[in-house]
């Protein structure tokens, strides 16, 4: 009967320390998810972005052209916060946006840069973060890459925008911990261009 009663007390000591570890556990990972889900504002210590130039184009689009417009407001409103701004695009985008000379000025002045033709623009768009421990925003999930760049599975390194108005907004909304200074001529032209119609294009055309 002794033998028992060890035996017993054993097992439900057993059973008290893998229920304390269970617990333990769990709060662990409550502790970090609770904590992830409240980094609505992080830093990008490099001060550099990578725009998925198309997914951007096309935002709220639907059927039809992209926009330029969209890329520009994009543009300018991470230039703002001071970020060093890289833009990644298809080669096909320039039969596929509403103005493709304004496109071609922005490629000529190394704004934007074109993924050669025949080729994915999101492999240079990852892999060009990946280079330059950059934050790529996009509202792509890049499914196709989580196995080349695993990175870019929910380690809040894809950055989500929305456009509204002359504004775009990101989540989680980032910060570079350096600034990049702007050029002011150019940061006047951008302006000028967002406060006239899509079909007004007075510097840039």
């Amino acid at each position: 009967m002794r033998g028992i009663a060890v035996i017993d007390n054993i097992s439900l000591i057993v059973a008290l320390v893998a229920l304390i570890l269970v617990l333990t556990l769990y709060v662990i990972l409550y502790h970090k998810l609770w904590h992830r889900t409240r980094k609505s504002r992080i830093p990008v210590h490099s001060g550099v972005v990578v725009v998925d130039g198309s997914n951007v184009a096309f935002h709220r689009v639907g059927k039809g052209k992209g926009k330029i417009r969209n890329i520009l407001i994009v543009l300018r409103s991470l230039e703002k916060k001071g970020f060093d701004v890289k833009i990644v695009v298809d080669a096909s985008l320039r039969y596929r946006i509403d103005n493709p000379n304004i496109l071609e000025k922005l490629v000529r002045e190394g704004k934007i840069i074109q993924a050669p033709p025949g080729t994915p623009a999101d492999y240079f768009i990852l892999k060009l973060a990946e280079d330059l421990n950059a934050a790529v925003i996009s509202n792509d999930m890049y499914r196709d890459w989580w196995r080349e760049f695993p990175w870019a599975r929910g380690t809040g390194k894809i950055i989500r925008y929305v456009i509204e108005g002359k504004r775009a907004y990101f989540y989680p909304d980032i910060y570079p911990t350096h600034r990049v200074k702007r050029k002011r001529k150019k940061a006047e032209e951008e302006e000028e261009y967002l406060e006239t119609s899509d079909y007004e294009l007075p510097r840039y055309m």
